[in-house]
């Protein structure tokens, strides 16, 4: 199984015309997968050259911008889009993670046609549409004040998108599983892993995996991030130069280093900003406790940490100045990827690209 998201993001189809067209003859939502995947491979979306004989660049973020602005438009006059809310979504995620200002009359009209219930089709709800919208709201909380409109149309698409989630696990369909599981990791704030898995939700995913039900490269990297602990919202910029270091590392020792991520998420109680993440370069075979303290040496604003010997092991009481509170019934949990870890920080010891996780979660 891949580990990054860079890599993770390879798998999504490739227009073959994309850089001949260099976005021009995509729709909205084609451009905006195109823009994701480039931005998850580290390449710089504002100056794309269509071939070896450019001399200047090309502005995805400014051809998806425009795009955008027509489909919004459309709403605004006709109540539907050009193409569809889906594109929309997928549009708005990819000019957020690119860090391209989006009108704020626009995100007033697209939070609207969630309130309005105009993400449904033929009176039911779209949960491949709702997840896309949660992730593109989701991406959009930090750089746009007040956030109460944007506010009020997560949490209701988190919530249409757990109502969703069937008895045997699937949300919406075993297709739309994929989405609403990043949707539903992304927004945990509202409703936690244990509510929304309790019905082995990753289980039933990775039965049908083993039956060939992803085999279609576009399913296969939508339900990947998830199963890794990851969506697209952390495709990005940040981080590449970390990434690329890892790899060179890795590489030039391979047979005594390996590659881990390590995020610290404090969504229990935190609105915004409560996820981040490192990658580190480590020496194979060292434990998750000394992983977290070269995390703290790099970062240690958001990866410090504070703990208590106890007679099983080290106990993590606080990161980042968070501490785990019995009378607020929380501590912190660590998981590879979506799966808790099965011994302490201190006996535990990482694989080659483990995503690990350290969550604020109530019990």
């Amino acid at each position: 199984m891949m580990g990054t998201l860079p890599t993770l993001f390879l798998i999504l189809v490739f227009f073959p015309h994309g850089l001949q067209s260099c976005g021009v003859n995509m729709s909205s939502g084609e451009l905006g997968q195109y823009v994701l995947a480039l931005i998850s491979c580290c390449e710089d979306t504002t100056n794309l050259m269509s071939n070896k004989r450019s001399t200047k660049g090309i502005n995805l973020g400014t051809l998806l911008s425009s795009k955008l602005g027509r489909e919004i438009k459309s709403i605004e006059m006709h109540k539907h889009p050009l193409t569809t809310y889906y594109q929309v979504a997928l549009a708005v995620l990819a000019l957020c993670k690119q860090g391209y200002a989006i009108q704020k009359g626009d995100i007033k009209i697209f939070a609207q046609a969630v309130m309005n219930n105009d993400l449904s089709y033929g009176g039911q709800f779209s949960v491949d549409t709702g997840a896309m919208a949660a992730m593109a709201f989701n991406c959009l909380q930090d750089s746009y004040k007040p956030t109460n409109t944007i506010e009020i149309a997560l949490k209701k698409l988190t919530m249409q998108i757990f109502c969703a989630k069937h008895d045997c696990g699937t949300i919406g369909n075993i297709y739309s599983t994929g989405l609403a599981m990043q949707a539903l990791i992304a927004n945990c704030q509202f409703i936690p892993f244990p509510v929304w898995n309790c019905s082995n939700t990753q289980e039933k995913v990775e039965e049908k995996i083993q039956k060939g039900a992803f085999s279609n490269s576009e399913m296969a990297s939508q339900i990947l991030p998830p199963l890794l602990g990851k969506t697209y919202l952390q495709a990005g910029q940040e981080g590449c130069a970390g990434v690329m270091e890892t790899q060179s590392k890795a590489e030039m020792s391979n047979d005594r280093m390996i590659a881990v991520v390590y995020t610290v998420t404090n969504a229990t109680f935190c609105r915004n900003s409560c996820n981040h993440s490192v990658h580190l370069t480590v020496t194979k075979g060292i434990s998750l406790f000394q992983i977290m303290e070269k995390a703290k040496e790099k970062n240690p604003d958001y990866f410090r940490f504070e703990y208590e010997k106890t007679s099983l092991g080290f106990f993590i009481t606080s990161i980042a100045g968070v501490p785990s509170k019995a009378q607020k019934w929380t501590y912190w949990q660590f998981l590879n990827g979506m799966k808790p870890i099965p011994v302490g920080v201190e006996q535990y010891r990482p694989s080659n690209g483990e995503h690990i996780i350290a969550k604020l979660t109530k019990y």
